[in-house]
């Protein structure tokens, strides 16, 4: 498998754990394809036809889903062995689950998308769901949630299309829950662009930023999994290499010329901690400080960046 969970509950070979749930020979000596059933809670259920490295690979992000939970209530997922000759091969799919390190925060993600096969930019898709739940951190449980400089909060989002080339899937979804850090920045209505990559196992999300022209081109930044695994199936290429994205960024230079006097200006911008801060604010205005009395120490606030 390209990557499996590094957490010693996960110390199972994952080669071993396909050959006991779902009776695949360890060695994967076979080549033809094996019938397997992948159900999850949300509704998916798909009988599906893949090579046996294929298999370990998928039961290693079924285990992800299920041992990292992200969500309310957390997607869960399943491998069954089906009757050989039952599963259909023409499916992309993208499956998986882990754990993320954003600033200071930790987030939980959890992954299950296909489509009929199709080489559409913009496939709806047959079902699924994306979902996060990040990990609330406070100074002190007594303080809490006043000095959290991680809220916590639950995201649960549908995929409207689904988008896999080699071992990347990018996919638009619509939010259907979110709480706590999550409400501000995707409202239940708004859509959430997804990016997974598989060998190395990555993930990234973003929000609607009004550049793609089409939903399932979006290009969030990708992040290394801190735990997890992801399996991200092409039916035309199975195995085969993607592309992944690059976010573009947008630079503005203003220019301002005068005719009769010329001023130069020299500013400098300053940073401010406080006292206990778990780093610089930019401004006053972006730190606030909780007293030291609250928790025992100090912790800087701020609205833009939690001050990492």
């Amino acid at each position: 498998m390209k990557r499996f969970l590094r957490h010693t509950m996960f110390c199972l070979v994952p080669a071993t754990l396909a050959a006991l749930v779902l009776g695949v020979p360890p060695a994967a000596a076979q080549l033809t394809l094996q019938s397997v059933g992948l159900s999850c809670s949300d509704g998916t259920a798909l009988n599906l036809a893949v090579s046996p490295t294929e298999v370990i690979d998928l039961s290693g992000a079924v285990l992800a889903v299920n041992s990292l939970p992200a969500g309310t209530p957390p997607l869960t997922c399943s491998l069954s062995q089906d009757p050989s000759g039952s599963g259909n091969p023409h499916y992309d799919y993208a499956v998986g689950g882990g754990q993320v390190q954003k600033g200071l925060c930790t987030t939980n993600f959890a992954l299950s998308a296909h489509v009929e096969d199709t080489d559409a930019t913009s496939p709806p898709t047959s079902g699924g769901t994306f979902n996060l739940t990040e990990q609330q951190a406070c100074l002190s449980p007594s303080c809490a949630p006043f000095c959290c400089f991680c809220g916590g909060g639950h995201l649960v989002a549908k995929p409207d299309c689904l988008h896999v080339e080699g071992d990347v899937a990018q996919l638009n979804a619509t939010v259907t829950h979110s709480d706590g850090s999550f409400s501000s920045l995707f409202p239940v209505g708004s859509e959430i662009y997804v990016e997974a990559e598989d060998n190395p196992d990555m993930i990234g999300w973003n929000g609607d930023t009004g550049l793609p022209t089409e939903p399932c081109n979006a290009c969030p930044a990708t992040m290394p999994l801190l735990h997890g695994n992801v399996s991200v199936h092409d039916a035309d290429c199975p195995g085969c290499a993607g592309t992944p994205c690059t976010p573009t960024t947008t630079t503005t230079t203003t220019t301002t010329t005068t005719t009769s006097t010329t001023t130069t200006t020299t500013s400098t911008t300053t940073t401010t901690t406080c006292p206990g801060c778990f780093g610089p604010c930019r401004t006053n205005a972006d730190c606030t400080c909780i007293p030291a009395s609250i928790g025992g120490l100090g912790v800087c606030i701020s609205n833009m960046c939690a001050c990492t």
